[in-house]
């Protein structure tokens, strides 16, 4: 190999960080649905919904939108490292690519996000503070 960026890992990494239109819009069509089925299973579905609702507002800063599309298409698509329908450790994957995305850009989620989260998912709003 003649440097890092050749490695594989590296190639399958960045290849989340370009996400395409399709992909973003497929992210659109299937997160909510997928969310709203696994939230009472899997802790971090309110997060994931939030950086949805951020990623989609203009006014999130256009690097933190671009940092959130990566992960979401991850956690959306059927096939991944630990598939999905392993029960106990399907998920597990997805919770770290969030995890470390939320770590990124926990500041460009407000509560705005948050609360548009929680409804979409049916659970009560949280009162936003000034």
């Amino acid at each position: 190999m003649a440097g890092w960026n050749d490695h594989p890992i590296y190639k399958r990494a960045a290849s989340f960080a370009q996400v395409s239109q399709k992909e973003i819009d497929r992210v659109s069509r299937e997160l909510l649905p997928k969310a709203a089925r696994v939230a009472r299973h899997i802790p971090f579905a309110e997060d994931a919904t939030a950086a949805y609702f951020a990623a989609i507002d203009p006014d999130v800063p256009a690097t933190s939108r671009a940092m959130m599309w990566g992960p979401l298409l991850y956690f959306v698509l059927p096939i991944d490292a630990v598939p999905d329908i392993i029960v106990g450790a399907g998920f597990v994957d997805d919770a770290a690519l969030v995890a470390l995305m939320l770590k990124v850009v926990s500041s460009a989620i407000k509560p705005l996000h948050r609360n548009k989260a929680r409804e979409a998912l049916g659970l009560p709003a949280r009162p936003i503070r000034a």
